[in-house]
C-alpha cells in the first residue's frame, strides 16, 4: 500500500541554513545508499538550498511582496511510503520523482530521497514553495492533500502497486474534488482568469473592469468576491491563496506598473535594470534537464546561487554597475592598505631608533675603549657584536640631519599613538579587504557565468542604451 502526505516548512531563523538541514538530513548517505537514491528537478541536489533561496530573492525583486516569517512556508514535504517488500528502491526514488512531477506541475523544483533505513521503502520529496518563474508561489489549499492522495493513488495503479481504499467523500465534494485537480473547480477558474488579466491593467478600477469582461460579477465587503455565470455562489479571492487576498491582488498589480501605481519596490525594473540579474538566472537554468550536469561541471551552481544571492542583497542589477562598485571597493581597500602600511612604516622607524639609542647607551664604553686601544683589530674581533650595533646606532643619528635625538620616553609614546591609530585604522582595513574580495569575486563569477571575456565586457559597454 502507498500512502502519501503534504507538509508546509517555515522557519523564524535563517531560511537558508534550515532549508539546507532539512535537504541534508533527506540525503543522508546513510539513508539513500550513499546518495544513489536521490533525484531532483531544476536543481542540483547539493545545492538545492542555496537556488530554492536565490528564487525567493528574486520573487521578492519581481514582485515585491516579502511575508512575515512566522508565516512564510519556504517549501513542502511530501513523504510517500509503500508496504514492506513491495517495490525496490530505484522504482521507488522513480515514482515519487513523477508523483512530484505532476503534482507541482513542473512548476517547482523540488529534490526526491528514498530512504532505506527502516523496514518499509519511503520518499521525501522537498519541493520549493517559490515557482520557477520567480513570480508565485504554491497555492495550498483545502483540497491540496486530497487531489495528492488522489494523483499518488493513480500512479500506483497504473504501476501495479497496492493503495489504501478510503470510504469514499461524498458525491458533491468528490466531484469538486475531484475538479480541482484536473483544473476545472471555481476557485482553479478563478485563479487563471485572475492570472490572465492581472500583467494588463492599469489600476485597481481597471481590474475590476476587465474581470468583468471575462463574464465576474463582483462583490465587496470584508473580501472581494467574484461569481461566473452557471455559479451558485461568490467565491472569496483570500480563499484561493495568500497571492489573492485583496492586499496582494493590490500589490501584485502595482508591481507590475510600476513607481506611478504607488508600489514600494526593491528596484526600478526598466532599461537593462535587473538585466544582469535575469541573464544569470537564465544561463544557471539553461540545459536543465539533459545537459543540467555537464552545466554543473562547467560552473559550480552553488557558487553560482552564492552569487546571485549576493548581487540580489546589495542591489546589483546591471553589469556595468557591478563592474563600478567593484572597482570602487578595490580602490577603498588601496587606500586603506596605504594607510596602514604607512603608520606601520613610522612604527617600524620608531622602534628601529629606539634600539638604536639603548644600543648606543649599552655599548658606548665598548666603543671608547675600542678606540682607545692599540690592538683595534684584536680588539673588534673580541667585540665585534658590540661595535657593530654603536656604529649601525651612529649612523642612524647622523642620517637625521642635525635633528636632536629624540628620548627613549618619546619614542615610546609615539609608537603607542601609532599602534592605537593603527588598530583603528586596521578595522576599517580588514572592511575594506572583505568588501573588495566580495565584489571582485562576485564579479569574476559573473563573468564566468556568463561566458565574458574582456572585449565582449568592453562590447557591452558600447551597447549600453542611454537612460
Amino acid at each position: 500500500m502507498a500512502i502519501s502526505s503534504l507538509y508546509p516548512r517555515k522557519t523564524m531563523r535563517n531560511r537558508q541554513r534550515f532549508m539546507a538541514d532539512r535537504l541534508d538530513y533527506d540525503q543522508k548517505a546513510e539513508k539513500t545508499i550513499g546518495g544513489d537514491l536521490v533525484s531532483s528537478y531544476m536543481c542540483l541536489p547539493e545545492s538545492a538550498a542555496e537556488e530554492f533561496e536565490t528564487s525567493k530573492k528574486l520573487y521578492f525583486l519581481t514582485t515585491g511582496r516579502r511575508q512575515d516569517p512566522a508565516h512564510d512556508i519556504l517549501m513542502y514535504r511530501i513523504i510517500q511510503s509503500f508496504k514492506p517488500g513491495e517495490i525496490t528502491p530505484e522504482e521507488a526514488n522513480r515514482l515519487g520523482y513523477e508523483l512530484a512531477m505532476k503534482f507541482t506541475k513542473g512548476q517547482h523544483q523540488f529534490v526526491v530521497s528514498t530512504h532505506v533505513d527502516k523496514a518499509h521503502i519511503h520518499t521525501h520529496i522537498e519541493f520549493n514553495s517559490t515557482n520557477l518563474n520567480c513570480d508565485g508561489k504554491f497555492q495550498n489549499v483545502k483540497d491540496s492533500a486530497f487531489i495528492l492522495r488522489q494523483l499518488n493513488d493513480d500512479l500506483c495503479r497504473v504501476h501495479g502497486y497496492s493503495v489504501i481504499e478510503n470510504p469514499k467523500p461524498s458525491a458533491k465534494k468528490q466531484r469538486e474534488m475531484a475538479a480541482a485537480q484536473y483544473g476545472s473547480s471555481h476557485k482553479e477558474q478563478l485563479r487563471r482568469a485572475i492570472d490572465r488579466v492581472l500583467p494588463d491593467i492599469r489600476d485597481y478600477e481597471d481590474f475590476f473592469t476587465k474581470m468583468r469582461d471575462e463574464g465576474y460579477e463582483i462583490k465587496e465587503g470584508k473580501g472581494l468576491s467574484f461569481r461566473a455565470p452557471g455559479w451558485d455562489r461568490f467565491t472569496r479571492s483570500d480563499k484561493l491563496g495568500s497571492d489573492y487576498t485583496r492586499e496582494a491582488l493590490r500589490e501584485r498589480y502595482a508591481v507590475r506598473r510600476g513607481p506611478s501605481a504607488g508600489a514600494k519596490k526593491p528596484f526600478q525594473q526598466d532599461g537593462r535594470k535587473v538585466n544582469l540579474l535575469i541573464d544569470i538566472q537564465a544561463k544557471m537554468a539553461a540545459g536543465k534537464g539533459a545537459g543540467y550536469e555537464h552545466c554543473a561541471k562547467i560552473f559550480n551552481l552553488k557558487e553560482a546561487a552564492k552569487t546571485l544571492n549576493f548581487l540580489v542583497d546589495n542591489g546589483l542589477t546591471d553589469y556595468d554597475e557591478l563592474t563600478a562598485q567593484a572597482a570602487q571597493a578595490g580602490t577603498r581597500f588601496d587606500t586603506a592598505s596605504r594607510r596602514v602600511k604607512r603608520l606601520e612604516a613610522r612604527m617600524a622607524q620608531v622602534a628601529q631608533l629606539k634600539t638604536h639609542i639603548i644600543n648606543y647607551s649599552k655599548t658606548q664604553d665598548v666603543y671608547a675603549a675600542y678606540k682607545k686601544s692599540q690592538h683595534k683589530k684584536k680588539f673588534r674581533a673580541e667585540h665585534e657584536a658590540e661595535i657593530a650595533q654603536h656604529e649601525a646606532a651612529k649612523k642612524a643619528f647622523d642620517a637625521l640631519g642635525g635633528k636632536p635625538i629624540p628620548k627613549v620616553a618619546q619614542l615610546s609614546q609615539e609608537y603607542a599613538e601609532l599602534l592605537a591609530e593603527k588598530q583603528q585604522e586596521y578595522e576599517e582595513y580588514r572592511a575594506a579587504r572583505q568588501d573588495m574580495i566580495a565584489y571582485q569575486t562576485a564579479k569574476q563569477n559573473v563573468d564566468r557565468i556568463l561566458g565574458l571575456t574582456p572585449e565582449e565586457q568592453a562590447q557591452n559597454r558600447e551597447q549600453k542604451p542611454e537612460r
